[in-house]
């Protein structure tokens, strides 16, 4: 029996969606009630500037990009033509704007439905926040406070930090776009995905090494903190309880409304992106970006496997 077949969707789906409207007016409640008592829904946390500049920015894209291309090339290699080419004639039906695990879990191995788990339930959430939020967010919020020294109606018609979350959502939703394409070998998929994976790995680990050296960064230049790590979680947790109807309510709505060949994610994922973006300029620490966008995969996928039931 394979995965998909072994689960009971509208139960699940039942459980799932009442426990999300019940977490949001939770939180929500929570927020409005510390509003009204004039205490911060979440406090700004002030620290030094990122240390790293342009130059660096642009040296880890440049390492993130050529360890990609290898990656997708051995992987093209590895295969051969017979799993990496298109076929010559394809079936309307099997054209669609689907996300890549989703096309994989509707296999229904379990073995591949792991391998994406990994994939895209921790590896990406881990090195997309390190990257948009805290390598480039963080470098724009350098950027942005050198020029509103000198610029007093900067200051004034756009507050800290807001250039720099739209800016960085925009750059997140816009990787994300898909329009239709027809279905190629599965194990091509698989083979693409893991080796981002690989790459996007690999390019974190050079950073971490690269910028204490260069430009002598320090953990909490890194955005973390160990003494704040549970308090993290915490927060990370909380904000996807409290984002998670939303976001799928948008989600669902565009669905309906857009063409087959366009995938809704880009539009939910730029609102998506401006909640992290706005974790990580309040607290300048990574872990509750991470774990909220781990928290939005995680159930990505569930609800993926849900929907995928026969």
């Amino acid at each position: 029996m394979t995965l998909l077949a072994q689960a009971n969707p509208p139960l699940w789906f039942s459980v799932v969606s009442v426990a999300t409207i019940w977490a949001f007016v939770g939180v929500w409640g929570s927020v409005l009630m510390r509003r009204s008592q004039g205490r911060p829904i979440l406090p700004f946390q002030r620290r030094r500037a990122v240390p790293w500049q342009g130059i660096d920015v642009l040296l880890v894209l440049a390492v993130g990009m050529t360890l990609l291309i290898a990656c997708h090339a051995f992987v093209t290699w590895v295969l051969g033509p017979e799993f990496t080419r298109l076929p010559a004639i394809t079936n309307p039906d099997d054209s669609n704007a689907a996300h890549v695990i989703t096309r994989l879990i509707a296999e229904g191995n379990l073995g591949v439905f792991v391998l994406c788990a990994f994939s895209g339930a921790l590896v990406a959430p881990i090195t997309e926040e390190f990257f948009f939020r805290l390598i480039l967010q963080g470098w724009l919020e350098a950027l942005q406070r050198r020029f509103r020294r000198n610029m007093p109606l900067l200051r004034r018609v756009m507050p800290g930090g807001v250039a720099p979350i739209l800016l960085t959502s925009f750059l997140f939703a816009r990787m994300h776009f898909r329009v239709e394409t027809p279905m190629a070998h599965p194990f091509f998929y698989l083979g693409l995905m893991l080796g981002t994976s690989v790459a996007g790995l690999l390019t974190m680990l050079f950073t971490i090494k690269l910028l204490p050296l260069r430009v002598g960064a320090t953990p909490a230049d890194l955005g973390w903190s160990g003494k704040h790590f549970f308090a993290d979680v915490r927060l990370g947790l909380l904000a996807f309880a409290g984002l998670a109807a939303p976001i799928y309510a948008m989600q669902f709505a565009l669905v309906t409304m857009l063409p087959k060949y366009i995938a809704p994610d880009p539009f939910v994922l730029f609102f998506f992106a401006i909640a992290l973006g706005v974790l990580y300029h309040r607290t300048h620490r990574i872990v509750p970006s991470i774990v909220l966008h781990m928290s939005l995969n995680t159930m990505s996928l569930i609800v993926a496997l849900m929907a995928l039931q026969k």
